[in-house]
């Protein structure tokens, strides 16, 4: 059965009134932050791994975040994928971050992803 655009457009309309939207967060809350309390103090100890890393190299102050960006980026993948994925995936990234325009040393980050997320990708760079 195809809706009309008119029926689809008060569905719309009702689902974006702000009491709605507050109170299916007010309802969510407590699940919402649990949830991501988890996930920041994963992502506290990580970055401050990647950091500690880092600074043994003597990577510049500037540079440092871009590298947090990337394990960031591995965290996700490892949360969501396993093995040969998790490995091709992170190679996308790293060629991505190595590539000129963002000028990241790719060995590097290759050893981010093995010493702080146990994906062994020196293979890619």
């Amino acid at each position: 059965m195809v809706r009309s655009s008119t029926y689809r457009t008060s569905k719309y309309s009702a689902k974006i009134v702000g009491d709605v939207i507050k109170n299916r967060i007010d309802a969510q809350k407590d699940s919402m932050v649990s949830q991501q309390t988890t996930i920041f103090a994963d992502m506290a100890s990580f970055e401050q791994a990647v950091k500690t890393l880092l600074e043994g190299h003597n990577v510049p102050t500037t540079l440092i975040p871009f590298y947090l960006s990337f394990a960031r980026q591995c965290y996700k993948i490892t949360n969501t994928h396993a093995g040969t994925t998790a490995h091709d995936e992170i190679c996308l990234r790293i060629a991505d971050w190595g590539a000129t325009c963002r000028g990241l040393y790719k060995p590097y980050l290759a050893e981010i992803a093995d010493e702080v997320f146990s994906v062994d990708c020196y293979d890619c760079t």
